[in-house]
């Protein structure tokens, strides 16, 4: 089974900014918003090859909407530094 390498337990948990982390939220947030419209269009759409293709995008943004949620749950955020402060 194919699993994202990202999602694996590793020893030591990936750090993001909180600014990184706020983008990925953001990102979840229009995708599951666009599928729940792209759901509302799926009832008026009659043709059948119209309706499978808007059936795979709907699938398509929900399943990234869920792996980017997994990822936030793997990881931690570290607290941001500030521009003064040296890299080490």
């Amino acid at each position: 089974m194919n699993r994202d390498p990202l999602l694996e337990p590793s020893h030591e948990p990936m750090q993001i900014t909180p600014r990184f982390r706020t983008a990925v939220e953001a990102r979840i947030l229009q995708l599951e918003s666009n599928a729940a419209s792209d759901e509302r269009v799926l009832r008026s759409l009659t043709n059948r090859d119209h309706r499978r293709r808007q059936e795979m995008l709907i699938e398509k943004q929900l399943d990234r909407a869920f792996r980017l949620r997994e990822m936030l749950a793997l990881v931690t955020t570290h607290a941001a530094r500030s521009r003064r402060e040296p890299v080490r």
